[in-house]
């Protein structure tokens, strides 16, 4: 059990949206979790949210393979991504172009969230509500059987995500950039990849390579940040 556990059932709101009966997700499903919580950010906008199967949904002019969900609020519009990385391929896992193609497209409000870190998607959520115009939240969603991982795991996989610089927890608004998760002594990427055994076959040297690829992107959204 991670150290936020016990303590996240007593600072997000107690009623419950997301029906688990109705659900056929297997055990630690990443995109259940993220479910849960964001359901709980749009309470009474349920009824507005629209799902786009995956493989049929449309995502910036592109068919894409992952779940997307739309909730239309007054003349506003929220994007929400959930990202399993259905294609399993490396470059999935050390580098999402969507937020930065929403940004570039006029979105008001685009943000990148995980279910590990409740508190921050559950924020993001309720910011991406508020803001007029439309709005883009990319959630990671780790996936125990794709992944090959345990799935009592999936909260820590998501951790690692995280503090490997794989996926930093950021928002974009109007003139700003923020990373709202910072980590100040950064783990090795190979600590992630090497969580997940779809990547077992993974060399060295192509693991050293990704994690360049990681320091390079991340170097671009500190200068973003330093440049607001």
């Amino acid at each position: 059990m991670d150290k936020y556990s016990l303590m996240v059932p007593n600072f997000l709101p107690c009623k419950e949206y997301f029906d688990i009966k109705k659900n056929n997700a297997c055990p630690g499903c990443g995109i259940s979790l993220a479910v849960r919580h964001v359901y709980k950010a749009i309470e009474g906008l349920i009824e507005k949210a629209t799902w786009e199967a995956p493989a049929a949904c449309d995502l910036f002019g592109k068919k894409s393979a992952l779940s997307i969900m739309k909730v239309k609020k007054d003349k506003a519009e929220v994007v929400i991504c959930f990202d399993n990385e259905a294609g399993g391929k490396l470059e999935d896992a050390i580098v999402k172009k969507m937020p930065a193609v929403a940004v570039a497209q006029g979105y008001k409000y685009v943000a990148t969230a995980s279910p590990s870190y409740p508190f921050d998607l559950f924020d993001k959520v309720k910011k991406a509500i508020e803001t007029e115009g439309k709005s883009y939240i990319h959630i990671l969603c780790p996936c125990p059987v794709a992944w090959k991982f345990e799935p009592e795991t999936t909260v820590k996989v998501g951790f690692k995500a995280v503090e490997t610089l794989a996926f930093p927890l950021y928002e974009v608004g109007s003139g700003f950039y923020n990373v709202t998760i910072k980590t100040m002594q950064p783990k090795k990427l190979a600590v992630y990849l090497t969580a997940q055994e779809r990547f077992e076959k993974l060399t060295a040297k192509e693991i050293e390579q990704a994690a360049a690829t990681v320091e390079k992107e991340y170097g671009k959204l500190v200068e973003n940040v330093q440049a607001k």
